[in-house]
């Protein structure tokens, strides 16, 4: 009878425990729908995913037969946003041709393909309504090492280098002709972005060049014929910028968001943000990574606390603080009042050997090989309308090694939180935040098989795509089965997954409420 009175003692203390902890919220992701596409072991096979928004997604399965010089099979098929099947479409890509880049429109899906050692290229136009396909040949430049394609209007637009310089060449798909665009073609110069304005029909082009000893970042304006509208150029007697993405407010008036550097290294010091009216910038606002108030909350309290003695020490005996973070910086994202930047913090992984030897722009002509990239974290940071900076997050990534370098944190905006996640070996790691507060901190979620009577045995190739609304995509490659005995079978996936933010603005009212007054 104790035993029992002391066991119902114990129940009512931990559900009193329980009840008294309101900002505790349970875990909100769900997998609401899955889609499994089989691969197959007689021919290599390509993946990749496109998202529609609330028009569905596309998938597209490249396939090699292995049989002599059959052509690459291309079959896209379109599902709805339960992950339905639309329609598919299969394409037979002349095996002259090998793909180089993809780009993806409003309407419409484009791919590039060249000719190898020669000036001949294939576009192909996919309408994402019905999936007819147009397909258009051109001649650009033999030998140019494309980094950047896109489409605007009727008319494709691919950056990349010839000799070791950039160039950016603009093709009409109607008469076939190529225009190369002027004032680009320089020494000592670095593409660092090709902006497209399709509602004013310009092109801009932001270069990087190390001229007499400084760092030189401009901006070039063509015109939809390819004539130079105007050039702006963005210099700092102190500062270097790295990179910069173009918020257009009208014509002739927009902000130009993006980090920072000193003294014309890689390594970003922080955020900056400027007005440029006509072609005149205004006088850049610098925010460094220390003015930020969650820039290192990625470290452990003890490290953090020592990191920010340490700068407070330095900036109090006068002191320039130095930083070695490189970022790589997402599209901006753009709500009615905010403009959203999200950038990762990352470092590549080198193996041991004689320093890097780089010239002013830093390109590596020699030294230690890179053997993929390591992520520690991801800041978020709000700008609003009128170009201030308001508020910053982060979310810690632990343990995150990729191959490629490229946008592993994603961010949806879901009513007034931010939702973000990032895969990695099978699990989606998520983190709400409501501006510079982290209202559900890191939670870690599996990514599960079709049928219940299947586990998950390998992950591989995990990638995170915001979709629409509180809705975004998992996929990559699995291999699943009834048991952990046996190999099972090898399939591509795609996850529809949703936050559902509900159980945190209950949390969030009976924690507010539960203040005294």
């Amino acid at each position: 009878m104790k035993n029992r009175l002391l066991f119902v003692i114990q129940s009512c203390l931990i559900i009193q425990l329980w009840l008294a902890v309101p900002s505790r919220v349970w875990a909100q992701l769900e997998q609401s729908d899955r889609l499994e596409i089989p691969t197959s072991s007689s021919r290599s096979e390509v993946f990749e995913v496109f998202t529609l928004g609330n028009g569905g997604l596309i998938s597209l399965v490249r396939g090699d037969d292995f049989i002599g010089n059959r052509n690459e099979t291309w079959e896209f098929t379109k599902y709805d946003i339960s992950l339905n099947p639309v329609w598919r479409v299969n394409y037979k890509l002349d095996n002259r041709y090998t793909p180089v880049m993809a780009h993806q429109g409003q309407d419409h899906g484009y791919w590039l393909f060249a000719q190898p050692d020669t000036d001949h290229f294939l576009f192909i136009q996919m309408n994402f309504m019905d999936g007819a396909i147009e397909t258009f040949k051109g001649d650009l430049l033999s030998g140019i090492d494309v980094h950047q394609f896109k489409v605007i209007g009727s008319k494709a637009v691919i950056a990349g280098y010839h000799r070791s310089r950039p160039v950016v060449v603009i093709h009409s798909f109607f008469d076939h002709t190529s225009k190369v665009l002027p004032g680009l073609y320089e020494k000592n110069t670095e593409l660092n972005n090709v902006d497209i304005n399709e509602q004013d029909g310009i092109i801009n082009v932001i270069t990087y060049a190390y001229r007499k000893k400084n760092c030189v970042f401009e901006i070039k304006t063509y015109s939809y014929e390819g004539r130079l509208v105007k050039k702006t150029s963005l210099s700092d007697p102190k500062n270097s910028f790295i990179s910069g993405q173009i918020v257009p407010l009208n014509q002739d008036d927009s902000y130009l968001i993006g980090n920072y550097s000193v003294g014309c290294t890689p390594y970003s010091q922080g955020l900056y943000i400027t007005h440029i009216t006509d072609n005149e910038p205004d006088a850049p606002e610098f925010i460094e990574f220390s003015e930020l108030q969650n820039f290192f909350n990625f470290m452990k309290p003890k490290r953090r606390q020592r990191v920010m003695e340490r700068i407070g020490k330095r900036k109090s005996l006068g002191k320039e603080n130095r930083f070695r973070y490189r970022l790589l910086v997402h599209e901006l994202i753009q709500t009615e009042d905010e403009i959203v930047l999200v950038a990762e913090v990352y470092y590549p992984n080198q193996r041991a050997g004689s320093p890097i030897i780089t010239n002013g722009i830093n390109r590596p002509y020699s030294g230690r090989s890179i053997e993929g990239y390591r992520y520690t974290h991801a800041i978020v940071c709000g700008f609003d309308r009128n170009g201030k900076f308001k508020w910053d997050n982060c979310i810690p990534i632990k343990d995150l090694n990729s191959f490629e370098l490229q946008e592993m944190v994603q961010l949806t905006p879901v009513n007034d939180y931010f939702i973000l996640a990032y895969p990695q070996e099978g699990t989606i790691h998520t983190e709400v935040i409501n501006r510079s507060k982290v209202v559900v901190e890191n939670e870690k979620f599996e990514i599960t098989a079709k049928s219940e009577s299947d586990k998950v045995l390998t992950n591989e190739n995990a990638y995170l795509a915001p979709w629409y609304g509180q809705y975004f995509l998992a996929y990559g490659m699995q291999r699943v089965g009834p048991s952990t005995v046996g190999l099972g079978r090898e399939v591509f996936y795609i996850n529809k997954l949703t936050y559902k933010t509900e159980g945190i603005q209950k949390a969030e009212n009976r924690e507010s409420n539960d203040v005294p007054r």
